[in-house]
């Protein structure tokens, strides 16, 4: 199988590294920078819970025009940089190109449909910690790690390949019809926190402890968001997020508060202006989530796509 990861950071990285550790032989790793000339140099180092091992990409690169049509291609990109990430891959797209998403957020199907019409774009989410600690080195960190994907009308048997491939090479994933469920699920704990850590400035564990009420009132706009558009969350997806949220690290901060520290650009329509546009357009009171996403708007000092 011909298998592209385009943004071979922390998580993409990740997976590539699995699957060349499996035994597939034709993996690309698309990247950039110091990170990608340390891959080309050195190969790609990870660094588990248990183990450490390095892995030898068939490709690494910046630029993947030339190396022909691709089976599975999966999108490991900040959204922020999703448009130039999809340009980037036209001549590797074809009728029996499947896509996989595994960005923050929700809904990136019909943007890569858009793109790629004839492509078999699906839906996916992952759980996991795992980043780049130096230029080619990624530190996976404890055991956490989930990889939901499918889509509508989803039927595992049609992607044997790709389950076969991941039952081998993932430590944990689980192929669906009601991907939409797993995304908002996820969505629900990173939306509100990633809002109130940056517009606070505070860790995730700290806005659990100061600014619960608030955190309350974002799932609760969210899980009426979810709502109006078929998507089963209630007050029992609403009680677990606060559960999780009381279980962080002390001092963790969510990577859209990172990338705002750092004057990168930040996930901030796809975390949290999304919530807004979306509810504007069903009919649905997000006016807390409206109200942060114009103070995080109106700092000078903050990018976002």
């Amino acid at each position: 199988m011909k298998i592209m990861v385009v943004g071979a950071g922390g998580v993409g990285g990740y997976l590539g590294a699995r699957f060349i550790r499996a035994g597939e032989n034709d993996v690309t790793l698309i990247a950039r920078g110091a990170h990608l000339e340390a891959i080309q140099t050195r190969g790609l180092h990870i660094i588990d819970q248990l183990e450490e091992y390095t892995v030898h990409p068939a490709y690494a690169l910046e630029d993947p025009a030339g190396l022909g049509i691709q089976d599975l291609i999966l999108l490991t990109l900040k959204a922020t940089d999703l448009e130039a990430g999809l340009e980037a891959i036209r001549s590797n797209v074809s009728d029996q190109t499947v896509i996989l998403p595994l960005l923050n957020g929700v809904e990136y199907r019909p943007r890569i449909l858009k793109h790629y019409p004839q492509a078999d774009a699906l839906e996916g989410c992952i759980y996991i910690l795992s980043n780049i600690v130096e230029s080619g080195v990624i530190r996976k960190k404890g055991e956490i790690f989930r990889l939901c994907w499918g889509r509508e009308n989803f039927d595992p048997d049609d992607y044997a390949q790709i389950v076969e491939l991941f039952d081998r090479s993932l430590p944990r994933h689980k192929p669906t019809a009601d991907i939409a469920y797993e995304q908002w699920r996820k969505f629900l704990f990173i939306s509100p926190m990633a809002a109130l850590t940056s517009l606070y400035k505070v860790p995730m564990d700290q806005v659990y402890r100061e600014h619960r009420t608030q955190l309350r009132r974002l799932l609760e706009e969210i899980t009426a968001l979810a709502r109006a558009k078929g998507i089963s969350l209630g007050e029992k997806e609403i009680e677990a997020t606060l559960a999780q949220a009381s279980k962080v690290l002390p001092g963790a901060k969510t990577s859209m508060q990172l990338d705002l520290e750092r004057g990168k650009p930040a996930e901030i329509e796809a975390l949290v202006g999304y919530v807004v546009k979306e509810g504007k357009r069903l009919g649905v009171d997000v006016s807390e989530m409206e109200r942060i996403y114009q103070l995080l708007r109106a700092e000078p000092s903050r990018h976002s796509s």
